[in-house]
């Protein structure tokens, strides 16, 4: 999967604490997710990644502060540089966040950008989470090489961009313990969204908090019916004031398959 993103660069989401809301108000928060796995995007065979994740909360006050993320991700679809920022707003039991979204794939020198919404709201035990993604840059385009009938072509192809909605359920059966599962509807709008087919799947996940400071990650995955997939496990390593299971990622976006992979293939020719 060439991207990720729906940010959305999905990621989500990936469902890591990213900022923290209680009674102080906003906490800084230094978070680096490290994972590997498989995935697979459009018109692409399946393969591994694996990268990192670079996460920070700024607070401005109380309840107002900037957020931003950089990704690095290698394997499947070649290497991609991701960036990621924007405003939270903490409330007395959520937040709600606005960002942009930006990822380069080297391979085919292509950019793409998304302004990506989220929103989380907390209860008792679990949390609700609702978040999109809508990119805005331009039709991207690629040339390559390909094999149609025997001969082989070069050609310049569509790199479509793809759009993402998402709500997720976290539950908390204890203060350390985190399961994660939802919905997700994508490509239904945006640039050439016909081509990659508009998707529909799940979300689906497990962390635990070993230490103060380390988050482990079995399992993170989200899948639809497109045969797009992304799947990964990881650790990561949190450095807040409060040095809790901080609840509270909805900004994160790196699990996401947001973003078109993939070479051309024949109906892709134009």
């Amino acid at each position: 999967m060439g991207k990720f993103f729906g940010l959305l660069l999905s990621g989500l989401m990936i469902f890591s604490p990213v900022a923290t809301s209680n009674a102080a108000g906003l906490q800084p928060v230094v978070s680096v997710n490290l994972f590997g796995g498989a995935e697979r995007g459009n018109d692409e065979p399946a393969g591994g990644i694996g990268g990192g994740e670079l996460l920070g909360m700024l607070p401005l006050g109380d309840r107002i502060g900037l957020q931003g993320s950089l990704l690095s991700q290698g394997g499947n679809g070649g290497y991609r540089l991701g960036v990621t920022g924007g405003p939270v707003y903490a409330y007395s039991s959520g937040k709600i966040g606005l960002f942009g979204d930006y990822v380069h794939r080297f391979r085919d020198d292509t950019d793409f950008v998304y302004v990506r919404g989220a929103w989380s709201h907390y209860f008792k035990d679990f949390d609700f989470l609702l978040s999109y993604s809508q990119p805005v840059n331009d039709v991207q385009h690629t040339t390559r090489s390909i094999s149609c009938f025997g001969s082989s072509f070069r050609v310049r192809a569509v790199q479509p961009a793809i759009n993402e909605l998402k709500a997720v359920v976290r539950y908390y059966p204890n203060q350390k313990t985190e399961f994660n599962a939802g919905f997700l509807v994508n490509s239904f709008a945006g640039p050439h969204h016909d081509d990659p087919g508009t998707g529909y799947g799940g979300v689906f996940g497990f962390a635990y908090q070993v230490l103060d400071w380390l988050i482990v990650r079995p399992v993170q995955g989200q899948m639809d019916t497109q045969n797009r997939y992304r799947i990964t496990s990881g650790v990561e390593l949190v450095w807040s004031p409060l040095q809790q299971y901080e609840r509270g990622g909805s900004e994160k976006s790196s699990s996401s398959f947001a973003t078109p992979t993939g070479g051309p293939s024949c109906r892709q020719l134009g």
